[in-house]
């Protein structure tokens, strides 16, 4: 089994306390960057020393060597402009920091215009419940209807009903771009025939792309989608409270969800609302959290710094190297073997796999599984060959004597979280 090559990044996060520790969650939340304490401490001084006049100045960390002026009041673009958008591929002025993808989806769910365009909103029965839940709960409240696609028998994408469930009501086509219980990706010639499918019939296309963004390189404009949502929580390494949205340059949206941050004129304070101009700032909603944005794009900046596609031939190397290690010991993959379905996770079908996950984890391998069915796991630009082969010596092992099934009290699980 060829070794792949390493990336020169360890040093670019910071670790647990445990020696030896092999964290392959990735996917659930990424590692810390060592810049990140440096980062807060300059939010707790710029808030020292400035108050509220932070709001219109600090000085600029995120790119130190520009004179371009920053202020809290501007970070969600400012951000979002140098950091998200090379993430996604997208132009200047498309992108903007979220709180949430929650958020985002209601958000543009209250927007007239995506009523306007039909009653029906398309979408699969494994997308993440940000999406699936916010698109059921508008179900009569205004007219648009929920028209949920099911998954074809491995709960992977099934284009062609989701294609078929394409017509003249529709008003937006939500896909996920990565299945979070298959790790299947959909390919790129199959999302912009969605895509296209989509605006033939005059609806808009959403991707969800929370376990894509920072895994591989994007072109949000070559896949046709109006919208693109997702989040710099794992991969990316930015925690909670980053999340993003791209809009199609010309999209034209006005949520009536925004907040005072989206009005027109939020400082005239007038008795009615008004659009701001800047279509992605109607997103916005109430005050705007400012001390997860100090930390927001440090892994951003790894990312970019190493290159995506050194990023993505890296993660599909590891994955490589672990579905060998799974077929060596028998067991079955619900993640897809093709690269060009493949996402940075892994999935390995076993049984009692959170019992699997405990006993992991007591042995200083982090996974995590999803409804006792299957194990998690992603390797990323932190792992190492040597790690993946460490951790698959104790799943063979586990598997083979089954004595996992039988965990102590000291390899409970503690919670959901894993």
């Amino acid at each position: 089994m060829p070794t792949p090559s390493a990336l020169d990044v360890r040093s670019r996060f910071r670790f647990p306390d445990e020696d030896g520790a092999v964290e392959l969650r990735a996917f659930t939340h990424g590692l810390q960057p060592d810049t990140v304490p440096a980062m807060m401490d300059r939010f707790v001084e710029d808030w020292r020393r400035f108050g509220v006049d932070a709001w219109n100045e600090v000085p600029n960390h995120w790119r130190p060597d520009s004179d371009e002026r920053v202020g809290w009041w501007t970070l969600p673009t400012y951000l979002a402009d140098h950091f998200v958008a090379p993430l996604l591929g997208a132009p200047d002025d498309t992108c903007l920091l979220q709180p949430n993808v929650h958020w985002t989806i209601q958000c543009l769910l209250s927007a007239p215009e995506v009523q306007e365009r039909g009653s029906d909103i398309v979408v699969t029965d494994a997308a993440f419940p940000s999406v699936l839940h916010s698109v059921q709960q508008w179900d009569g409240l205004v007219d648009l209807t929920p028209r949920i696609v099911p998954t074809n028998d491995n709960g992977r994408v099934d284009p062609d009903a989701v294609q078929a469930a394409i017509g003249p009501e529709t008003a937006m086509v939500a896909l996920s771009h990565v299945g979070f219980t298959t790790g299947a990706l959909v390919p790129d010639d199959v999302l912009r025939a969605l895509a296209s499918s989509a605006h033939d019939a005059g609806a808009l296309f959403l991707i969800d792309g929370y376990h894509s963004a920072a895994t591989m390189p994007l072109d949000v404009t070559d896949l046709g989608c109006d919208l693109y949502v997702g989040g710099l929580l794992k991969e990316a390494c930015g925690s909670s409270g980053n999340a993003f949205v791209y809009l199609r340059d010309g999209l034209a949206l006005t949520p009536r969800l925004t907040g005072w941050f989206g009005d027109a004129d939020p400082f005239g304070f007038q008795t009615e609302p008004a659009p701001h101009p800047d279509i992605r700032k109607r997103f916005m909603g109430g005050t705007t959290a400012v001390a997860s944005m100090y930390h927001a794009v440090e892994g951003v900046r790894i990312l970019l710094d190493v290159g995506l596609d050194a990023v993505r031939q890296h993660s599909l190397a590891l994955t490589d190297r672990a579905i060998a290690h799974a077929d060596d010991a028998d067991i079955p993959l619900r993640s897809p073997r093709t690269r060009a379905e493949r996402s940075a996770m892994v999935l390995l079908e076993v049984p009692d796999a959170e019992s699997l996950c405990a006993h992991l984890k007591s042995r200083g391998i982090y996974t995590d599984s999803r409804r006792n069915e299957v194990l998690r796991m992603a390797p990323f630009v932190w792992n190492t060959a040597e790690e993946i082969d460490r951790t698959f010596d104790v799943i063979a092992e586990a598997v083979s004597s089954g004595a996992y099934r039988e965990p102590s009290p000291a390899e409970a699980a503690p919670g959901p979280v894993t």
